[in-house]
């Protein structure tokens, strides 16, 4: 198996593309720690990949908060005694033109996609570099490579994810920890459809195929310095 006795921790766990990602690991060996806002959701994804034969934590996490980040990395340390893959895909969408952007839309949408993204990495980081291995990969979207109508507040949070994830590439590249970023398109999840509810379903990305893709990053040689890879699927 391609991730065997590996430990991985996935934020935004419990649906979508985390929940698939999960699953997808868990198939190959890894133990999961899912985080998530929603205890019933990770919970329930836990019982998925125990059903696989992997062992499951799932932690209460809001990653825009330094502290409860910190313990959820504590509590897998203490469980496990190791991190060696970190995904985060915790996010939000919430979309207007400019002149309509609610400060406190702005605010929620750097804090979870961005902030999330570098309290998680943060956390695990020097964990990694003193182990000299480990990968972090952060999902990111399309709109972090192109700028779109309405996406004001969006498109500037995953911009910042594509360029952060570089900085800890080449921050941990000396170390033997790796940092990659994935930018899907338009996905079939529940935050896709609550945002564009006239999407045609069947054009849209499934999570598993996003799924495999991580999968395929974080099964590469440790040699193998992939920093971007970009899913590209229309924008809608």
């Amino acid at each position: 198996m391609k991730l065997e006795n590996q430990v991985a921790i996935i934020t935004g766990g419990g649906r979508g593309i985390g929940r698939s990602t999960a699953l997808a690991f868990a198939r190959e060996g890894a133990d999961l720690v899912l985080a998530a806002r929603t205890l019933s959701e990770i919970e329930a994804v836990a019982d998925e990949v125990r059903a696989l034969g992997r062992q499951a934590l799932a932690i209460p996490t809001d990653v825009t908060q330094k502290s409860q980040v910190d313990a959820m990395v504590e509590r897998t340390l203490d469980r496990f005694g190791r991190i060696d893959i970190l995904v985060s895909n915790a996010g939000v969408a919430i979309h207007n033109p400019i002149p309509k952007i609610r400060e406190e839309d702005w605010d929620l949408n750097i804090a979870v996609n961005l902030k999330g993204v570098f309290l998680c990495t943060q956390a695990v980081f020097s964990h990694m570099c003193e182990r000299k291995a480990g990968h972090i990969v952060n999902v990111s979207s399309v709109s972090g490579k192109v700028g779109h109508p309405n996406g004001g507040a969006y498109c500037a949070s995953k911009f910042g994810v594509v360029g952060f994830t570089e900085t800890t590439n080449n921050e941990g590249r000396p170390h033997g920890v790796k940092a990659s970023v994935v930018c899907p398109g338009p996905v079939d999840t529940k935050m896709r459809r609550d945002n564009h509810p006239n999407d045609v379903i069947e054009n849209l990305t499934l999570p598993e195929e996003v799924a495999d893709l991580i999968l395929f990053l974080v099964s590469q040689s440790p040699r193998a310095h992939i920093l971007e890879t970009v899913i590209r699927t229309p924008l809608m």
